[in-house]
Order: C-alpha cells, then sequence, then structure tokens
C-alpha cells in the first residue's frame, strides 16, 4: 500500500487495496466493488473502520471454510462485515482494537499527500484565504506522530472545516447568505431511512464542491 503515488491514496485506494493485499491476489475491484466501497465514503465509515471489517470478515469465512478453499473474490462478499464493524464502532466497542496491518504506512502516506498539496495550495492562494491554509496545516501537524487512518481522516475533515471557514468569512454577505439555500436545494431533502448525519455529510459534499468551483483546494477527495 505504502508503494502508491502519494496522489493516488484516497479513500477508494486505501479500501480497495487493503482488500486485495488481504487476498493475495488481484490487481483490480469490480465496478459494483467500487461503488460499495464509494457509499460507504459518503455514509461517512471511516476507512479504518472498513479495513477492520474487511479483515475480520475474510478471518471467519477462511475460519468457517474447508482447508485450501479460496479467499472471497469482491468486497461485497464481507460487506456484512464492515456493516458489523460499523455498528461496533458506533457504539465505541472497538476503541482499543488494534488497526490492520499496513494500516499505518497508508496514513503516513495519506498524510504527506495531504501536506504537499496543502503546500502548493497556500503558496498560491489568495492573501484572504492564507490563514485558512495555515489553519489547516495545523490541524494536519495534530495528527503527526499517531498516524492510524482515523486519525489522519479526522485532521483532514478538521483541515477543510478551516479552510472553507476562511472561504465562507472572505464572501461578500450577500453571497453568503444565498449559498445555504442553494446548498440544501442541491442536497434535497434527507431521504427516509438516511441518518442525519449522513444528510451533513451530503450537505458539506456539496459545499466543499462550491468550494472548489471558487478555486479553493480541499483535501476530502483529493487525497
Amino acid at each position: 500500500m505504502s508503494d502508491l503515488p502519494a496522489g493516488a491514496l484516497g479513500y477508494q485506494a486505501v479500501v480497495t487495496e487493503y482488500f486485495l493485499g488481504l487476498r493475495g491476489a488481484g490487481l483490480l475491484v469490480s465496478p459494483l466493488d467500487q461503488e460499495l466501497v464509494a457509499e460507504w465514503e459518503r455514509r461517512g465509515l471511516p476507512a479504518a473502520v472498513v479495513c477492520r471489517g474487511l479483515r475480520r470478515g475474510l478471518e471467519e469465512l477462511v475460519a468457517m471454510r474447508s482447508s485450501g478453499a479460496a479467499p472471497p473474490r469482491s468486497i461485497r462478499a464481507l460487506r456484512f462485515a464492515v456493516e458489523d464493524e460499523w455498528r461496533a464502532y458506533q457504539a465505541a466497542r472497538v476503541g482499543e482494537a488494534p488497526p490492520p496491518p499496513a494500516e499505518e504506512d497508508a496514513a503516513r502516506a495519506r498524510l504527506r499527500a495531504a501536506r504537499e498539496l496543502l503546500a502548493g495550495a497556500g503558496r498560491d492562494a489568495d492573501e484572504a484565504y492564507r490563514e485558512g491554509y495555515r489553519e489547516a496545516w495545523r490541524a494536519l501537524d495534530d495528527a503527526a506522530g499517531e498516524a492510524g487512518l482515523e486519525r489522519v481522516e479526522a485532521a483532514i475533515e478538521t483541515a477543510d472545516a478551516r479552510i472553507l471557514a476562511a472561504w465562507l468569512a472572505a464572501l461578500p454577505r450577500e453571497e453568503r447568505v444565498a449559498l445555504g439555500p442553494r446548498i440544501r436545494l442541491l442536497a434535497g431533502p434527507r431521504p427516509r431511512g438516511a441518518s442525519r448525519r449522513a444528510h451533513r455529510q451530503a450537505l458539506r459534499a456539496h459545499l466543499v464542491d462550491a468550494a472548489r468551483r471558487a478555486g479553493l483546494t480541499c483535501l476530502r477527495g483529493s487525497v
């Protein structure tokens, strides 16, 4: 996983490369698997939790199958184990679980990629946004030395929040007031069965898209 190009270490790459490493074979995952991983990202499942679920699901299947049986060929075959891990995580039952093998390497590489992207963005930014990029850099600094994927993802989320805050503060009042209704219109009403957290993630995704269209650099979806 640490051999991936720094710019490729997004959520999808971390999860799929981890799964392929668990299987010990294969170079690609199916479009259905990619869609499933994208859905997990939209729902806010941390990559570290997904990786733990994949590992545990594979271990359970191997234990149940006869010796020499081929490992699962798809991420979808392990989706229920991932959902179990997510529910356990939400119930705070897995807080002390050890990270999956290679997670720290992936986390360090993702943090490095984020810092490189942020450094370039800060150099080229308008003065009105530079303090936001500085605050974002400090958020990434806080994750250094604690290179678990969950910690790095939290730092990236905080960094993006500081970039967005600087952008919003610099907007003319009329544009800032109009932005909220436009974002809510794009996201639409919360679907039946969707959690409030998932709906907030959707609103935030549209806000990030608006910031990118305005020329801002955000880390989520870029590293």
